[in-house]
């Protein structure tokens, strides 16, 4: 197609007019959003201790982490514990098991803790 025939094309369009009802219908939902309340502000007082706590404990776990590696390392002779694999076989991810439970519901009750009476559950 040549810029002539699109501006020919073009030329011959209708003007666009807005059906009955369309302008009071559009001014009556700009009037509701108007109207609405404002939107509810994010609860920084409730985050803020909550992120300060994990931000310590992660912080005291990296530490405790890094000194239980520096005394392995420094101490000459290493401590092995033998356990026979008939007992360490059924229960070898249980620990990380009850961590990530534990984890999960301690997240859990301080979301609700949050959140206030949700009734969810």
């Amino acid at each position: 197609m040549t810029d002539e025939k699109i501006d020919r094309i073009l030329a011959k369009e209708d003007e666009l007019i807005p059906s009955s009802g369309f302008v009071g219908s559009v001014m009556g939902r700009i009037r509701e959003e108007v109207a609405a309340p404002p939107p509810i502000p994010f609860p920084w007082r409730r985050v803020v201790p909550g992120l300060v706590l994990a931000g310590v404990g992660l912080g005291w776990a990296a530490v405790e982490v890094g000194r239980q590696a520096i005394a392995t390392v420094h101490s000459a002779q290493p401590v092995v514990v033998q356990i026979p694999d008939a007992i360490l076989r059924p229960v070898q991810g249980l620990g990380w098991t009850a961590l990530a439970v534990g984890i999960s519901l301690v997240s859990w009750g301080l979301a609700r803790r949050i959140s206030g009476e949700s009734r969810l559950l």
